[in-house]
């Protein structure tokens, strides 16, 4: 699997919460296996982009902590938040894989004069506490626009989750409204997405 999963989830898959898609998923629930993954693929993915690894990296890691969630699950039942674990997992697996990239790019397997081994060594500590927070909330921040209605979830995500930035004229064609209702629709989304996040950021 190269590509990545669409991140649109069925609206009978729309977010549980983690505990009870776990058990779902323990009990054989292919469909909470399946809303699980789609839940939490732009956190597994967004490490890796950060680190500046390829796409075909980042679906490798994918992958990887995909399989090893799977061989996990059952000890993540009572235990730390899913989110938590997967940031450490997948930052394992990027530090690994970047420094397989790191090896590789020797010529003839010999050492680059700036070269220390430092690299070799596996990166066990925890990720720092501030970037944890902050790919944390920014998990947090995404359930919540999935919980929105579809138009305001739509919206947010054309103003600011698409690569490219789209005018107010773009998003007017692409949801069928009148150009100057953008505004204050916005207005309005974000005012339901800051109640959904209240106590939670």
């Amino acid at each position: 699997m190269r590509n990545q999963a669409t991140t649109d989830a069925p609206a009978d898959l729309r977010p549980r919460e983690d505990q009870e898609l776990i058990a779902a998923c323990l009990d054989g629930d292919q469909s909470a296996w399946a809303a699980l993954i789609t839940l939490y693929q732009r956190l597994i993915y967004s490490i890796p982009i950060r680190a500046r690894l390829s796409a075909d990296d980042a679906a490798d890691i994918f992958q990887s902590v995909c399989l090893k969630l799977y061989e996990k699950l059952s000890t993540l039942r009572d235990s730390e938040k899913i989110s938590s674990w997967l940031i450490t997992t997948t930052t394992r697996e990027s530090w690994r894989v970047s420094a397989r990239n790191r090896r590789e790019s020797v010529p003839g397997g010999t050492e680059h004069d700036d070269w220390d081994g430092l690299s070799e060594i596996p990166a066990t500590a925890p990720l720092a506490d501030e970037q944890r927070q902050a790919l944390e909330q920014q998990q947090i921040v995404r359930q919540s626009v999935e919980a929105l209605p579809e138009r305001c979830r739509n919206l947010l995500t054309m103003l600011f989750y698409e690569k490219d930035e789209l005018s107010y004229a773009d998003i007017a064609r692409r949801m069928k409204m009148p150009v100057p209702s953008v505004g204050p629709t916005r207005a309005r989304c974000l005012e339901k997405l800051k109640k959904l996040l209240e106590g939670k950021v």
